[in-house]
Order: structure tokens, then sequence, then C-alpha cells
């Protein structure tokens, strides 16, 4: 199901809440981003348009209920292959 609207919250360094609205409900995901630049040998930034492009890529791939409740893009770049690409794409 896509979302309605998504918002980012800014949480601490590096740690980002979404807020994913749809017409079922509201789902809370923490994003880990303070590696992002590091891990991603600078493609993503540890900012809102990364954020905002993760929650994105996620629904590409998942109902917002079925999300975990913590993505750490490491992890995201690990299991799904060309995910900095795509994450990227959805930025611009």
């Amino acid at each position: 199901m896509a979302a309605d609207r998504i918002d980012i919250e800014m949480q601490d360094t590096g740690e980002f809440l979404a807020l994913i609205h749809t017409d079922s409900g509201t789902s809370e995901l923490v994003l880990m981003l303070s590696d992002a630049e590091d891990a991603t040998d600078g493609v993503l930034a540890n900012d809102e348009a990364t954020a905002r492009a993760v929650v994105e890529f996620m629904l590409k791939h998942q109902v917002s209920s079925d999300l975990p409740e913590r993505i750490d893009i490491t992890d995201l770049d690990a299991a799904y292959e060309g995910a900095i690409e795509s994450i990227r794409d959805l930025r611009q």
C-alpha cells in the first residue's frame, strides 16, 4: 500500500523518525543514517532527503505495516542488491 504522506523528523545526529501515513493508519520507522556517507562512498548523505528516499525505497518492497522498527543504511545495502543506486535515484 502506498503512503499518503511521509513525515521525516531528525531525532539525533544520524537518526531519523519516519511517520508513514496511509488509509489504514500510521507506521513509525527509525532510520539510522550516521554511516550513510562512509557506507555508500559519498553517494548518500546523512540528511532528510536520504531518509525520505530510504522510506520510499522500502515501500516499493514492503507495505508500511510490515517494515521493521529500525533500518540501518548498512543493513539495507547488504539486504538489497542495487539499493544504494535506487535510493540515490529517488533523492533526485
